[in-house]
């Protein structure tokens, strides 16, 4: 009811909150943008801003200019250890980054100590003039001396915010007079909780009792004359018979000791109590919904100045408000309201940003060149060893690496055969995504799902009209693919063995298939020469693509589903664009038929197999053939690449599966076992497991020692 209720104050609201967001934000960036300094003295204030003198503040900028230097050391040595790392080396990327921000803490804590230390001869300075300036103006009278000490007294830097009661008419609705006050106090509240004193990133000293009575624009310049050495803010209002004004005044911003005064243009209250009444909203709660908004806007007021002020002493800040976007909006503040806020405070953090990384640069560069001035000798034979070193440990990461291979492949036997699995030929196997179960194509135009562990046969799926050549199953493991002569492909419930449905439109036998990452699309290629894409939440054709001149043997879709890969009787590759279904490039080497393509998992490399006998190596990046790898005497009809991308296996004519070391393109193993061509092959998702079916009608299950 309220979120419902709120929305009839947007036109009303929306053009209160943009205009103070923007010029409070011109207003900072204007001064970051006159900012030509290096980012010490941005942050270090000038003599003639405070009373310090230039020897302190010398001092301070040379403590501070030497951290970052320290910082910048440290920094850039963590980015150099971070570029190293493998993906492997969680622990470590953790550990930098921790450090990391411990750093920034610390730079950050210590810009404040100085900015603290160098207002303490000022602070004196005000302490000294109280008693003089509470005697010559009265208006002091009002408020509580000895309170004023005790912030000029604070040990730490923190942003001082101060809250006026409003000034409120007498013509208003009593409500307002009796309940308004109270309720402002959830302000002190809302800062307690998200900016505390104690806080070490954002500390907020909050009052909402210093003043007794309500204050305006006058009132905030006399207050500045005590308390200009404190980074303060202070909201004040103004509610009329009619209308409320918000007003903000603040100094200390970005060193800049002199007040800014801003106010928001005016809420009409009473046209929104109206509003809200032809909504439905009784006169109470109207009433009650207004002072809520009041306060939720003081509240986006405060969060917003406190966050400002910070990320313009710490450009590692990250500004909390982005954080009560849910909060605000249960005050009664709509998403789109305060969007000109973090608007502002996304801009000011890009500005600071690239100021403070421009001057971390310039530090990372001038000790770079200090440090190769005094030993560029030394540096240069340091760097020769490590990278020997690195060339050497490297040359021992590759070599156990192909030790590992070659123990790897040599350890695959043939644990089971499963014989007489079709009349002719097993022309397709492919093991599930869960590694439990694979499945085949079988005599009897149908498919056979099988314990991959057992070798059992679990179901069959029958009900295509034709032989089927080729079986794929989906990323989620649930739905199984077939494609037969028939030229239909046909979906089937993994699990329970019912069809799901039937996707007509090839002119010629289906091939191969393939699905995308997502398991969105499904990817057929045909002996009618095209590839077709299907999207199978509708169950439709999505488009045809054309370009092969003779059948389509293969199929295989990129890692991150955005290549399609097919392999032609026509001697070609192609690479197709899933996402704009156009043809990207053709590869051109083989001398035969292309009758297998498979993507390495990195998705860098596509391997192709051929009636050429060979296979082919090819740099997705740039379209170049990497090497030819030979060793079968006849035609290569499958491959598969192992999930952590170091083996190919390949099926082959010669009755044989061979085994490759995809980086080295090198032989490391021939299985045999096979009595005719082996027309596919199949990795478990560990790499242990492989699967091959053969002519013979045979499939044979081969597994390693991991």
């Amino acid at each position: 009811m309220f979120a419902n209720a709120i929305l009839a104050l947007a036109p009303l609201i929306s053009e209160v909150l943009s205009p103070i967001a923007r010029n409070i934000g011109h207003k900072l960036g204007e001064t970051l943008s006159n900012k030509s300094q290096q980012w010490v003295e941005y942050l270090i204030p000038e003599p003639n801003q405070i009373f310090s003198d230039s020897t302190e503040i010398e001092q301070a900028k040379q403590r501070y200019s030497q951290e970052m230097i320290e910082y910048a050391k440290a920094k850039d040595a963590r980015d150099n250890e971070l570029l190293k790392l493998t993906v492997a080396q969680t622990a470590r990327r953790i550990e930098l980054q921790e450090q990391e921000q411990r750093d920034r803490l610390k730079l950050a804590a210590l810009q404040r100590d100085l900015m603290r230390e160098l207002q303490a001869k000022d602070i004196q300075i005000k302490l000294a003039e109280i008693q003089t300036i509470w005697d010559k103006d009265t208006w002091f009278s009002k408020l509580n001396r000895e309170e004023t000490k005790q912030i000029l007294l604070e040990q730490q830097h923190r942003l001082l915010i101060l809250l006026s009661p409003p000034k409120i008419s007498k013509r208003c609705p009593e409500t307002f007079c009796e309940d308004l006050p109270i309720e402002m106090r959830s302000v002190g509240d809302f800062l307690r909780q998200h900016y505390p004193q104690q806080d070490v990133l954002r500390p907020v000293k909050f009052y909402s009792d210093y003043f007794t009575e309500s204050i305006g624009d006058i009132d905030v310049e006399r207050l500045q004359r005590i308390l200009s050495p404190v980074p303060t803010t202070i909201l004040y209002s103004d509610i009329s018979d009619y209308a409320v004004t918000f007003r903000v005044g603040f100094w200390g911003f970005l060193n800049n000791q002199e007040v800014s005064l801003f106010s928001t243009k005016v809420f009409d209250w009473e046209e929104g109590k109206d509003a809200l009444l032809a909504s439905g909203v009784s006169e109470k709660k109207a009433l009650r919904m207004i002072r809520q908004l009041i306060v939720a806007i003081h509240k986006l007021l405060a969060g917003f100045l406190a966050d400002l002020y910070y990320l313009n002493i710490n450009p590692c800040y990250e500004p909390l408000l982005f954080k009560l976007k849910d909060e605000l909006a249960q005050n009664g503040l709509a998403e789109e309201w305060v969007k000109p806020y973090f608007d502002i405070l996304q801009d000011i953090q890009g500005r600071q940003r690239e100021l403070y990384e421009q001057e971390l640069k310039k530090l990372i560069e001038q000790v770079e060149a200090e440090r190769q001035s005094q030993s560029s000798a030394q540096a240069e034979a340091q760097r020769q060893q490590q990278i020997e070193e690195a060339a050497q440990a490297e040359a021992q990461r590759q070599q156990q690496i192909e030790e590992k291979i070659i123990r790897k492949a040599y350890s695959f036997k043939c644990v089971k055969t499963l014989n007489g699995v079709a009349m002719s030929s097993v022309d397709c196997v492919v093991i599930s995504p869960d590694g439990k179960t694979f499945a085949s194509n079988s005599s009897g135009n149908c498919s056979k799902l099988w314990n991959l562990h057992t070798g059992e046969l679990i179901r069959t799926f029958s009900a295509d009209s034709g032989a089927v050549y080729c079986v794929a199953i989906s990323p989620h493991g649930k739905i199984l693919a077939s494609g037969s002569s028939d030229k239909q492909i046909k979906l089937w419930n993994l699990e329970t063995g019912q069809e799901i449905s039937t996707l007509k439109g090839h002119s010629g036998l289906i091939r191969s298939l393939a699905f995308s990452p997502d398991g969105e699309t499904l990817v057929s290629g045909s002996g009618d020469h095209t590839i077709r894409l299907w999207n199978l939440k509708t169950k439709q054709e999505i488009r045809t693509l054309t370009g092969h001149s003779n059948l389509v043997m293969s199929v295989a879709i990129s890692p991150d589903g955005e290549t399609i890969a097919s392999g032609s009787w026509d001697k070609t590759i192609k690479l197709w664009s899933l996402k704009t279904r156009q043809e990207i490039c053709t590869f051109t080497g083989h001398s035969e038929s292309v009758y297998s393509v498979a993507f390495s998992p990195d998705g860098q490399i596509l391997a192709s197999g051929s009636g050429d006998k060979t296979i082919k190596l090819w740099n997705l990046k740039t379209t170049q053939e990497i090497c030819t790898l030979t060793g079968h005497s006849h035609g290569v009809f499958s491959l598969v690449i192992s999930p952590e991308g170091q083996i190919i296996a390949s099926g082959s004519n010669d009755n044989t599966i061979k085994l490759w070391n995809l980086k080295t393109g090198q032989e490391n193993r021939t299985l045999t076992g096979h009595s005719a061509k082996v027309n596919s092959v199949s990795f478990s998702p560990d790499g242990n497991t492989l699967v091959s079916g053969s002519n013979g009608g045979s499939i044979k299950i081969w597994r390693c020692d991991g």
